[in-house]
């Protein structure tokens, strides 16, 4: 295969579609309650990086989203004004 983003869409979409935890989406519910400050951020399947370790406001910040995966929590710290 000449493309190898679609080489690599094919393979991540048979991820998800056997349920791998890091390509799903997150739900509209969790954005909606992350834009009212109630949100869980995982980096593994079991722990939530603890909420104050974040910035009180995250308006205007800037977040590099470096090995994010599937990107749970680049929509979540979107959310949050980041």
């Amino acid at each position: 295969m000449d493309n190898y983003t679609d080489f690599n869409s094919k393979i991540i979409d048979g991820w998800v579609n056997e349920g791998w935890e890091w390509g799903k989406p997150i739900s509209h519910e969790e954005f909606t309650e992350a834009k009212k400050g109630n949100f869980k951020l995982v980096l593994t399947p079991n722990i939530a990086v603890p909420n104050d370790w974040y910035p009180k406001d995250m308006s205007g910040q800037k977040i590099l989203g470096l090995a994010s995966g599937g990107g749970q929590q680049m929509p979540i710290l979107t959310a949050l004004g980041a």
